[in-house]
Formats: C-alpha cells, structure tokens, sequence
C-alpha cells in the first residue's frame, strides 16, 4: 500500500527486486537500475504514469557493477513464457527479465528498452501503453517471452521481430494494431493466430495450426454459474420452471376429473393431511396465557 520508496531505486547492487501483488501506486520510481538488476517484478499493483526512460539507460545514475553471484535465500517465483515458474539456485543466474504487467502505466514503451541487452522476458500487458511497438526490441537477441498483450498499442507490428531467433512465446491480442501480420517463417511459424486476437484491423494472420475460434467475450453476472465455464440464463429458467409447474398442475386436475375413485382417494388424504397437522400443531405447540385462565374459568 502506498507508493513505492524512492530509495529503493538507489540500491544499484540489487539483484532481484519482487514488489508484485500489493497495493502500490504512483509512479515508478525512476532511479532504477536496470542493468544491474537481473528480475524485476512489479505486476498486479496500482502503478501508473509514465515509464521514465532513464531507468533503462543509467543515464545520471551512477549503476556499480553487479557483485558475484550469490544464491538467494528462497525460491522465486517469475511469470515467463505465460506461466509462473519458480526458479532457485544457478537458473536464476541464468534469467533477466521484466515483468510490469497488470497495472496502469501509460504513454509509448520507451525505445530505450532495446538496450536491455541481456533480457529474456518481456510482459508489459494489461496496461494503457499507447503509441507503436518499438523496433529496438529487436536488439534483444536472447528474448525468449515478449507478452504486449491488452494495452492501446497502435501501427503495424515490425517485422523486424523476426529476427529474434530465441523468442519462443509472443503475444500482442487486444490492441489496435494494423497492416499485416508477421511472415510465418523462424520463430513465427511455431505462433497460432490467437496471439493476434483483438486487433481487427491486422490482416493474414491465419494459422494452418490453428482451428480455434477467438473466444467470446462476456460479461458476469452474479447469476452466473461459473463452475464448469458456463452461465445459466435466469430468464429463462425462470419461465420453464414457471410452465412445468403449471403443467404438473394441470395434469393432476385433469386426472381427478376423469377418474372419480382417484377424486375420491385424493380428497380423503387431503382431508387426513390436513386433521394432522391440525392436532399435531395443538399437541406440541405452547397454549397462550390467556387460553388457560379462560379454560380454568370455565
């Protein structure tokens, strides 16, 4: 809760830095020193504004270089590639990446961020990024997840990305991209069409791979029934159930008006239900206080 301290920025020999999911807003801070931290995680939070680009260039900031490598004290978790791995000892030498998604940054992705060399994942989404995808991201030659997904990126996606022979999972959907998908050659060959989803100005973005259909949006309702993926129309459960039990009605007067013995039958357990409850409800139930003083008087 609250912002994040700008005197974290200042601790340039970090390694690692987890502020994910917790109640940070405000701006990030911008004396971040990327190139000496290996992840950094700042995703399900309130963060907004603009990414300064001076947190990607060290410009002014004086970043010491990185200490020896030591193992951290805990496994740490990391979404990479779509999925949350959890990475300990040596592998996490191994890893570099960002991960900002799920807040409210705006304004363009800096272009400064191609000189994140060393970088392996990329998740700016689910933000309010706006403006084109810029070309230096093909400058990251070890990407491997670059997931731009959910935001308001406009123009054409470069087709310089596919020179990125290491990148393995790419997700751009729910933009309003334009002009014509990627080549289905390198890397992109391996991608279905859902990577595109949500841009319905991108052109021959169809996959001979892929035979699903984008999904439907809807909105929840508290009447929803969300546990097998489905939802219940109330409306019309409501009117079936309504007609059944006018039928289920109807067709027991019909059968007591054709068949007087069932008439007869019926009335009678009508009768002997109701004599029950009658009795039952004299028997067990307390008699008011007024009843008795009348009864002792009489």
């Amino acid at each position: 809760m609250g912002t994040i301290p700008k005197w974290i920025g200042g601790l340039h020999q970090l390694s690692y830095i987890f502020l994910n999911d917790n109640q940070f807003h405000g701006e990030l801070p911008g004396t971040f020193c990327l190139e000496t931290s290996k992840l950094i995680d700042v995703s399900h939070n309130y963060l907004s504004g603009h990414i300064d680009y001076d947190i990607f260039t060290s410009n002014g900031i004086n970043c010491n270089a990185r200490n020896a490598y030591d193992d951290p004290q805990r496994d740490l978790e990391f979404v990479t590639k779509t999925r949350l791995y959890t990475y300990q000892g040596k592998p996490l030498y191994l890893i570099n990446g960002l991960d900002f998604s799920s807040n409210s940054f705006t304004g363009e992705i800096p272009p400064q961020i191609g000189h994140l060399g060393d970088t392996n994942t990329l998740n700016f989404s689910y933000n309010l990024f706006i403006g084109h995808i810029p070309t230096t991201i093909t400058n990251l030659s070890h990407i491997e997840s670059l997931d731009l997904s959910h935001n308001d990126l406009s123009g054409v996606i470069p087709t310089q990305l596919k020179e990125l022979n290491s990148l393995s999972s790419f997700n751009v959907a729910y933009n309003n991209l334009s002009g014509r998908c990627p080549k289905r050659i390198g890397q992109f060959a391996t991608f279905n069409e859902d990577i595109y989803w949500g841009n319905p100005l991108l052109v021959n973005c169809s996959s001979s791979q892929s035979t699903r259909k984008p999904p439907v949006k809807q909105t929840p309702t508290d009447d929803d029934d969300d546990e097998d993926g489905c939802y219940i129309d109330m409306g019309s459960f409501y009117a079936s159930s309504g007609v059944s039990f006018v039928m289920v009605l109807l067709t027991i007067a019909s059968v007591l008006y054709i068949n007087p013995y069932w008439r007869q039958v019926w009335f009678y357990y009508v009768g002997v239900t109701i004599t029950t409850c009658y009795y039952f409800v004299v028997d067990h139930l307390p008699v008011p206080t007024r009843y008795k003083v009348w009864e002792l008087r009489v």
